[in-house]
């Protein structure tokens, strides 16, 4: 039930995502609303390694279905930025709002920097390409940034979402 209630709320965020982004365009600065969601299972004591790999791999493939990058980049991404996370053990980034944004805004970048390399490495060179070293600087920063601010936010959620479904199972478990 935890599980569905997170992939819930990992839809809703994209879904509320995609709303916002036909009233605001907010291209360069578009956040990754699932990539703190993948930081918080991947730092988070009470989550089983394959669990969070399998969560982060839905994720990844909902927010491939919604953003239309080709298919498993994301999904690749986030399961191996849980990975990442989860052996690193920064326990202590989930303390306080502003270790979630810097952890959050350096995982954005390592993300964002992996994600231009692999479209780089696999899709059809452009025969005029058109950007520079600022265009690449602000497609790496400004996505970051963003979903840096709203990561504190996004740990809030999955943490009261995730708290919701154990008290409900302890509940069920604990009646007779």
């Amino acid at each position: 039930m935890r599980n569905l209630a997170l992939i819930g709320l990992g839809f809703a965020l994209l879904v509320l995502q995609a709303a916002v982004a036909t009233l605001v365009s907010v291209y360069s600065f578009a956040p990754n609303v699932v990539l703190p969601m993948v930081i918080y299972l991947g730092v988070s004591h009470d989550v089983h390694l394959v669990r969070g790999a399998a969560l982060s791999f839905v994720l990844g493939y909902l927010l491939d279905s919604f953003c239309g990058s080709p298919m498993g980049l994301q999904t690749f991404v986030l399961v191996a930025t849980f990975i990442l996370s989860r052996f690193a053990g920064l326990r202590l980034f989930l303390r306080g709002p502003l270790f979630q944004i810097t952890l959050t805004f350096v995982v954005g970048v390592l993300a964002g920097g992996t994600i231009l390399a692999l479209r780089a490495i696999f899709e059809k060179p452009t025969l005029f390409p058109s950007t520079g070293s600022w265009s690449t600087i602000v497609t790496l920063l400004g996505p970051a940034l963003a979903t840096a601010l709203i990561a504190p936010l996004v740990f809030v959620a999955v943490r009261r979402v995730d708290g919701l479904a154990s008290r409900r199972r302890d509940e069920r478990v604990a009646a007779p």
